[in-house]
């Protein structure tokens, strides 16, 4: 994984949803520590494409359901194009297979939106948020 070579800095991230209150709401969750930095935000699948061609974020945090191209789409497109690139799914449905689905994908995991945090964050990633926090 990318993040790992830079074990000190904060993971570049890239917030993909189509709902502006909830990329707030998770823009200042990880803002807390130094594990993360939001580098870019994407209200749709199209544009999370081009901005993580253009970013080269460390992880993308991918809505599932979004109207124009659904998370699944965009992550699978990011992937073919990127393989290395680390794309964890998230919804505010309840999980039904997302779990399963996000693996079959090439995707780093799938965390509901009531759970996603730091804590949740790095747990998915199977990274301590010490190693990358100085």
């Amino acid at each position: 994984m990318q993040a790992q070579e830079r074990a000190t800095d904060p993971l570049q991230v890239l917030l993909v949803d189509d709902q502006e209150m909830f990329r707030g709401l998770v823009r200042e969750t990880l803002s807390t520590d130094n594990t993360f930095n939001v580098i870019g935000e994407a209200a749709s699948g199209a544009e999370a494409i081009a901005l993580a061609g253009e970013l080269a974020p460390d992880i993308v945090i991918m809505d599932v359901q979004m109207d124009d191209m659904t998370g699944i789409e965009a992550t699978r497109h990011i992937l073919s194009e990127m393989p290395r690139q680390s794309v964890v799914l998230t919804s505010m449905s309840p999980e039904r297979g997302y779990t399963l689905l996000a693996a079959e994908i090439g995707a780093r995991g799938f965390i509901p939106k009531k759970h996603l945090s730091t804590a949740s964050l790095c747990a998915t990633l199977g990274i301590d948020e010490l190693d990358v926090a100085a």
